[in-house]
């Protein structure tokens, strides 16, 4: 037999179309970000995350007024996934290597502080 593909569903979720949004606001980087997770959307040229919720709005058809309860929702979701992969590292489940886990409490304070202010938008 030979293996065509590998399907994790370790974090898969079935609920709220709008915790994706907000989640996928948490990995949006813009240009300028402290980002907790760079990725390519911070490079010049990728929308920003105001016209990319505007155009998910305008797509869907669905209310964002609340966007921030997802957005902090997300946050601390990331949160947790990052504190469960540093447990299994200092638990020594991931080897010895040391590099690059030092990030992890880094990620983890930015995700905190990025949801309650997500938070305190919601009024």
């Amino acid at each position: 037999m030979t293996v065509i593909a590998v399907l994790d569903w370790e974090i898969c979720t079935l609920g709220d179309p709008l915790a994706d949004v907000g989640l996928l606001i948490v990995y949006w980087g813009e240009p300028g970000d402290e980002a907790a997770v760079a990725g390519a959307t911070g490079v010049e040229g990728f929308p920003g995350r105001a016209q990319l919720l505007e155009r998910y709005a305008e797509r869907s058809g669905r209310d964002l007024s609340q966007i921030d309860y997802y957005v902090a929702f997300g946050h601390w979701k990331l949160a947790c996934i990052v504190e469960g992969v540093y447990a299994r590292y200092a638990s020594g489940s991931l080897g010895q290597g040391r590099d690059g886990w030092e990030r992890f409490g880094a990620i983890v304070e930015h995700s905190a502080r990025a949801a309650a202010a997500a938070v305190e938008r919601l009024g």
